[in-house]
């Protein structure tokens, strides 16, 4: 049986899916960290109305049968081991998310004990994947963003983690031709193209943009700014430096964590821990400062949204001839790249 560790008190409990495959002895392989610590306050009426009590977006099934976090944990499981998958959640939401749990086959899951921004959010589970595997490839997954088709964002991912295995020194951060002039997403200002032999378009980063006013988006729309999807891949030790320079109150002690990872006091170092942990925010404090060492990389042919509002929701599900609780729709988003039969497939799926 496959396992996932619920780290809340050390103990063990299986899943469903058996499994006689093992997981990668050598170190430096692909391994995916998911993003779902959040609590969806933004949404609390939204998915009240829904589902008629509140849960966090990450483990909402807007349509079908799969939670959000479920369909980023099948995009993690596409691009490596099932066991080389971290996802990082808060403690409070052991109720919402704990069938959905069961249900699947992880590598490891870490119970922040408090929600501190994304800083804390990356590199507490970035810890555990640092001291198994030093040399890791680390992919991040946000697990509240819509993304169709699925296929071509792992092909641009794998490309991507080809050149920062073959170049470790260099983080690449997904990007996202803009569709409108959102001012609520993070904006990435490319600078110089680098030729790339697959055609993939691969810049570097001029700056960063977040939550642009009124007054800038003609500025940063005029000078190709896409938008961030905060999508990264980067080699551990690179970020985990990258960390160290921008958020050392953050890292620092984490470092002296790692010491107990695996022991039966974990828990209660990371309680002591996150008593004076500070919020930090991973783009806007880490990101934003070195934007030097890092290049974007274009996901074209992709239909992409952060389902941060409800009014995106509601344009995705428009699209796809899916009804919504309530409310009118807003104005759906221009995806003239998609044919009539991608078009068919989305709005089936």
């Amino acid at each position: 049986m496959q396992k996932w560790i619920d780290t809340r008190g050390g103990s063990r409990r299986c899943s469903k899916e058996p499994s006689n495959k093992k997981p990668p002895q050598n170190h430096g392989s692909l391994w995916s960290l998911v993003l779902a610590g959040g609590h969806g306050e933004r949404l609390r009426a939204f998915t009240e109305q829904w589902f008629g009590a509140y849960r966090p977006k990450q483990y909402c099934a807007f349509w079908g049968n799969q939670s959000m976090i479920q369909h980023t944990w099948k995009r993690a499981k596409a691009l490596c081991h099932p066991q080389q998958v971290v996802t990082v959640m808060d403690q409070s939401h052991w109720g919402y998310v704990r069938t959905q749990l069961i249900q699947e086959s992880l590598g490891r899951v870490v119970w922040q004990p408090e929600n501190r921004g994304t800083g804390p959010g990356v590199f507490l589970p970035l810890s555990y994947i640092r001291s198994h595997d030093p040399n890791a490839t680390v992919v991040l997954w946000p697990s509240d963003q819509f993304v169709f088709p699925a296929d071509q964002m792992i092909q641009v991912i794998r490309e991507a983690a080809a050149l920062v295995q073959d170049q470790p020194q260099r983080m690449v951060l997904l990007t996202v031709p803009p569709q409108s002039r959102e001012k609520d997403y993070g904006w990435v200002i490319p600078g110089a193209l680098f030729p790339h032999p697959e055609g993939f378009q691969v810049r570097e980063v001029r700056r960063f943009v977040e939550k642009p006013l009124d007054a800038q988006l003609a500025e940063v729309t005029q000078a190709g700014g896409q938008w961030n999807t905060l999508v990264l891949i980067a080699n551990v030790q690179t970020l985990w430096e990258a960390g160290r320079q921008c958020i050392p109150e953050v890292v620092v002690p984490l470092e002296k964590h790692a010491g107990g990872i695996g022991t039966s006091s974990e828990q209660q170092i990371l309680m002591n821990l996150y008593r004076t942990m500070p919020t930090r925010n991973f783009s806007s404090d880490l990101l934003s400062l070195i934007p030097q060492q890092l290049n974007m990389m274009e996901l074209t042919g992709v239909y992409w949204s952060d389902w941060g509002r409800p009014e995106r929701i509601q344009e995705t599900m428009a699209f796809m001839g899916r009804n919504v609780p309530s409310g009118e729709s807003g104005e759906q988003n221009q995806v003239s790249w998609m044919g009539s039969q991608q078009v068919k497939m989305f709005r089936e799926s």
